[in-house]
């Protein structure tokens, strides 16, 4: 029940201020090691609370890099898919 930020991203910091539950690092901070930011699956609801799109797929510029994670809990929704299309 996650959104995931794939390699394509550019680490400008768009997302980490619209996260309204506070689950994105950066990569300094992902546990993972990857250099890129990553979204926390144990927080991250998908925004389904507030009803909407996910706000750091709606604010980040690179079309595709945040994409849906396993199991989305989003209606209609497929794991891998972007979040937002433009």
């Amino acid at each position: 029940m996650a959104v995931i930020i794939t390699d394509t991203c550019i680490s400008c910091d768009a997302c980490l201020d619209e996260c309204p539950t506070e689950s994105i690092v950066d990569n300094d901070e992902n546990p993972t090691g990857e250099d890129i930011y990553y979204v926390n699956p144990e927080t991250c609801d998908e925004c389904t609370a507030a009803g909407q799109t996910p706000a750091c797929a709606e604010a980040c510029p690179t079309e595709g890099c945040i994409v849906w994670g396993e199991n989305p809990t989003t209606d209609g929704k497929t794991a891998g898919e972007p979040c937002v299309e433009d």
